[in-house]
């Protein structure tokens, strides 16, 4: 690409501590695009390996490509970064580990040109797990041609992010809705509109991004066309042990809560944070209290967890969630919360685990 010539869409790839051959397939992916009319700016964001040198590497090697290192921030102040700093009308992210097809940029620009109205351009994704490699749907099934959420509309894409409790159950995506991969954002609309990332918010921020962009864009499109690969860590996901889970949990339970006051401040949106926590919790009881990683003694474990779930939005969706008609396994953990039945939860949770890790496997095959 000419590099005086403005490009059309500018590609963020967040860089910390990835591993090496993933990052270099996702540069690599940037590299092997039909179409020039995009820039990548590579953020390293204080990565304290080689990740930043590798960025520069290819920058010095790519004229479409440079790069910024900053102090570490997380994710959500390079995603910001990269948006102040980029060239183009469209702006997309991409995770350093992830990777595109080769046809993205060429895909997407013929997109804008079509949809050119819209503020969120999304398309779907592959979800890589090792060698096996699975088709996403964000809404749960195959869809024909374009659909377009404007008005009342975009109310079914919050509905991915906060489902209702007595709606008909959706067809389930692998990788949700709330994810900021495989889409275009104007940037225009990201900075007109005030849509930013949530700085500090260490997990699920794309959600609480989401939901503002869902909420503040006149009109989205989506075409179930796949060309990103979300690459799958089990180990991150499934089996890492954050001690500081609940905290982090916490925040974002704010930043959902805050959201809902915002924008629909009712007893129905409540209870859908009320049953989004229910699970939410569970996942701090798998990946700090009954973790095996976890060098604390029981004991400690327990009154560490007694602790957090008497924090006020904990405590909240706790005694207030209303989980009739709900799965069996949904009401089991609001029981066991609300009656304190801690010791319970940790066995739960542990055969919870087990059964996600078969699912996982399954997948693969």
């Amino acid at each position: 690409m000419d590099m005086e010539k403005t490009p059309l869409i500018t590609v963020v790839v967040p860089v910390y501590k990835v591993p090496y051959d993933l990052l270099r397939r996702s540069l690599d992916s940037l590299c092997a695009q039909t179409c020039d009319d995009f820039e990548a700016i590579l953020i390293d964001d204080g990565s304290p390996d080689d990740c930043g040198r590798i960025c520069d590497e290819y920058a010095a090697g790519h004229p479409f490509m440079r790069v910024i290192h900053q102090k570490n921030g997380g994710l959500s102040v390079v995603r910001n970064n990269g948006v102040d700093n980029a060239r183009g009308q469209w702006v997309c992210f991409l995770d350093g580990d992830d990777w595109i097809e080769p046809d993205t940029i060429a895909t997407a620009k013929r997109y804008a040109e079509e949809c050119g109205d819209g503020d969120i351009l999304i398309w779907d994704e592959y979800y890589d797990i090792g060698d096996t490699v699975k088709k996403n749907c964000f809404f749960g099934e195959e869809v024909e041609g374009t659909l377009c959420f404007e008005g009342d509309d975009r109310e079914k894409l919050i509905d991915r992010i906060l489902p209702s409790k007595v709606s008909k159950p959706q067809p389930l995506a692998i990788v949700d809705l709330g994810t900021a991969n495989a889409r275009l954002y104007r940037k225009a609309f990201l900075q007109g509109k005030k849509v930013y990332n949530q700085p500090g918010l260490k997990r699920t921020q794309d959600n609480v991004f989401n939901l503002w962009a869902f909420h503040k864009a006149d009109k989205v499109y989506y075409r179930c066309v796949r060309l990103y690969h979300y690459v799958y860590n089990e180990e991150a996901a499934t089996q890492k042990y954050t001690p500081d889970i609940a905290d982090t949990m916490y925040f974002l339970y704010e930043c959902m809560d805050d959201f809902v006051r915002q924008t629909r401040d009712t007893e129905e949106y409540h209870q859908r944070l009320y049953l989004r926590f229910q699970r939410v919790l569970s996942r701090c009881f798998e990946l700090n209290y009954c973790n095996p990683r976890n060098p604390k003694p029981r004991k400690q474990r327990l009154a560490e967890a007694k602790r957090d779930m008497e924090r006020p939005l904990y405590k909240n969706a706790i005694e207030k969630c209303d989980v009739e008609g709900q799965a069996f396994r949904i009401r089991l953990i609001a029981f066991l919360l609300r009656h304190r039945m801690y010791r319970s939860m940790f066995a739960l949770v542990r055969v919870n685990a087990m059964t996600r890790n078969l699912r996982l496997k399954n997948r693969k095959n």
